[in-house]
């Protein structure tokens, strides 16, 4: 069983994360205000690659174009959402489509791969353990503690 998120952009909030993320990592930004982005549809070996062009005016009416490859319009959506607090899945697969005329990330969450083994710090062996458990289960939700509460005490 498989899960699937889409996520549609505006082409202001693909501009303002491209934005960021190559200020964030010092890449070179268009000189100017963004005017206008265009989204190409490009056939490659494994699915459609899109490529991205920000298209920016100086002030003195030269306009430069930045192409952007899947790849890093990819990241910076990633790193968008994330600086938004949107959860995003870590282990899923993040493509990017365009579904009329609109930049949409896609992401897939496949359940059936295997589960990661979460290991408590409070896990003991032995036969202390059920009995340590049996304790745990009986106390209401208020009783309980959360590992932050703990260190005072």
């Amino acid at each position: 069983m498989k899960e699937l998120r889409c996520l549609v952009f505006t082409d202001q909030e693909v501009a303002r994360a491209v934005l960021d993320r190559r200020r964030r990592i010092k890449d070179p930004l268009p000189v100017g205000t963004v005017t206008r982005i265009v989204f190409d549809q490009k056939a490659g070996p494994e699915h459609d690659s899109i490529e991205t062009r920000l298209f920016a005016t100086d002030d003195d009416g030269t306009v430069s174009e930045l192409v952007l490859t899947d790849i890093e319009v990819t990241a910076a959506l990633v790193a968008y959402c994330m600086g938004r607090r949107i959860p995003l899945p870590v282990a899923s697969d993040k493509m990017l489509y365009l579904i009329n005329g609109a930049l949409t990330l896609m992401i897939t969450l496949n359940f059936n791969k295997a589960p990661r083994l979460v290991v408590t710090s409070g896990a003991t062996d032995g036969p202390d353990a059920a009995a340590g458990a049996e304790g745990k289960a009986g106390k209401t939700p208020g009783e309980r503690m959360s590992p932050r509460r703990r260190i005072g005490r």
